[in-house]
C-alpha cells in the first residue's frame, strides 16, 4: 500500500510540474503567435469582444447573461465537474455574494468591489460548515442534501424582513461609477464580465495542471480508490468547495449590480441552482470551456421560449422552470457517480 502511495504521488508530481518544464525547455517559443493554440483563442476573444458594439441593448443584455452564467457555470464545474461533488445548492453562494455586497451598499455604503470579497470570505466559511455537515454523503444523497442549506438561506432572508427586505426584496440604489460597478449603459458590463471569465478560465486552467487539479480527478472518479493511494479526500473536498464558492459568491454579486434588485427567490432558489448544473452538464463536466459552451448553448434556448410562451398568450414561465429542471436531472443522473 505504501509502494503504491508514493507511486501515485510520484505520477501526480511528475504531471502537475509537465507543463513547468516543457515552458522551461520551449522558452518563448510556448508564447509563440504563430501556434493555433495561442491564436485561435486570441482570435476568438476579439471578435467576441466586438460583437455588442454592432447590436442593440436587448441583445447586449443576452451577451451579458451568458456571460454570467458562463462565470457561474465554470466556478460551479469546479466543485461539480472535477471533484464530481454535483452540487444543486450552489444558489446559497450566489445569494450570500448579492445579498452581502447590496446589503454593504445600502446599510454602509460600502463598494460592491470590498462587498464582492466579503461576501467570498462569508461564502467560504458557509461552504465549510457544509461541507462538514455533508462530508459522509455520496452522490445523489449529497446533491439532494445541498438543496437544503440554499432553502433555509431563502427562508431566513425572507423572515429578516427589516434587515434584508424580506420577500419585498431589496433595491441597489444607483450611484453611477466604476467603484460603484454602475454604469447608465448594459456596454460596459460586458466587458467587466468578460474580464472575469477570462480570469476564471486562467484560473481554472491553472488548477487543471495542478496537483489538486490531479487529486480532484481522482476523487472524482473513484474516490475509493483514490484514498487508497493516499489523496486526503476531505482536504480535497473542501478546498474546492472553497475556490467555487468563493467565486460563486463574486458573481452573485456582479449579478445584483446588474440588475439593480434582488429578492430571495431570484438568487437562493432551486432553479438558479439547477442551471449552474446545466451549463456544465451541456457543454461537458470538467472542461474548462464546457461551462461557456453549455451557456452559450442554453440562455439563447431561454429566452427563444420566453418568447414563444409569451407570442402564445402565457403569463409566466414557470413551466419552463420546471421543464429546465426535469431535463437538467435527467442529464445529471447520466453522469452522476454511482452511490
Amino acid at each position: 500500500m505504501s509502494l503504491q502511495k508514493e507511486q501515485f504521488n510520484d505520477a501526480v508530481a511528475m504531471k502537475s510540474n509537465a507543463s513547468i518544464n516543457l515552458a522551461d525547455t520551449a522558452g518563448l517559443k510556448r508564447f509563440s503567435l504563430t501556434e493555433p493554440r495561442v491564436y485561435v483563442p486570441v482570435i476568438a476573444l476579439i471578435l467576441f469582444a466586438l460583437v455588442p458594439l454592432a447590436v442593440n441593448e436587448y441583445y447586449q443584455n443576452i451577451l451579458n447573461m451568458i456571460l454570467i452564467f458562463s462565470i457561474a457555470g465554470v466556478s460551479w464545474n469546479i466543485f461539480g465537474g472535477y471533484a464530481r461533488q454535483v452540487s444543486i445548492g450552489h444558489a446559497l453562494f450566489f445569494g450570500i455574494g448579492a445579498y452581502t455586497s447590496t446589503l454593504l451598499l445600502v446599510k454602509l455604503n460600502v463598494s460592491p468591489w470590498i462587498g464582492m470579497l466579503v461576501g467570498g470570505i462569508f461564502s467560504v466559511i458557509v461552504g465549510f460548515v457544509m461541507g462538514m455537515s455533508l462530508m459522509k454523503l455520496r452522490g445523489h444523497y449529497f446533491a439532494i442534501a445541498t438543496i437544503v442549506f440554499s432553502q433555509v438561506a431563502l427562508l431566513l432572508v425572507t423572515k429578516f424582513r427589516g434587515f434584508t427586505g424580506g420577500a419585498e426584496g431589496l433595491s441597489v440604489p444607483y450611484m453611477e461609477s466604476f467603484l460603484m460597478l454602475q454604469f447608465s449603459t448594459k456596454l460596459p458590463y460586458f466587458y467587466i464580465f468578460l474580464a472575469f471569465l477570462v480570469g476564471m478560465l486562467f484560473l481554472v486552467k491553472k488548477i487543471e495542471r495542478s496537483r489538486l487539479g490531479y487529486y480532484m480527478v481522482a476523487m472524482g472518479q473513484d474516490d475509493q480508490a483514490a484514498k487508497a493511494v493516499g489523496v486526503n479526500i476531505p482536504r480535497v473536498k473542501h478546498i474546492a468547495l472553497a475556490i467555487s464558492a468563493f467565486t460563486m459568491s463574486m458573481v452573485g454579486t456582479l449579478y445584483a449590480q446588474y440588475m439593480y434588485f434582488i429578492e430571495p427567490k431570484s438568487v437562493f432558489d432551486i432553479p438558479l441552482s439547477v442551471e449552474f448544473a446545466m451549463v456544465s452538464i451541456i457543454g461537458g463536466l470538467g472542461t474548462v470551456m464546457g461551462p461557456v459552451i453549455g451557456a452559450i448553448v442554453m440562455k439563447p434556448f431561454i429566452e427563444i421560449a420566453i418568447t414563444i410562451t409569451d407570442w402564445l398568450g402565457f403569463s409566466s414561465v414557470q413551466g419552463l422552470n420546471y421543464f429546465c429542471t426535469v431535463l437538467s436531472w435527467l442529464s445529471w443522473l447520466s453522469y452522476c457517480p454511482t452511490v
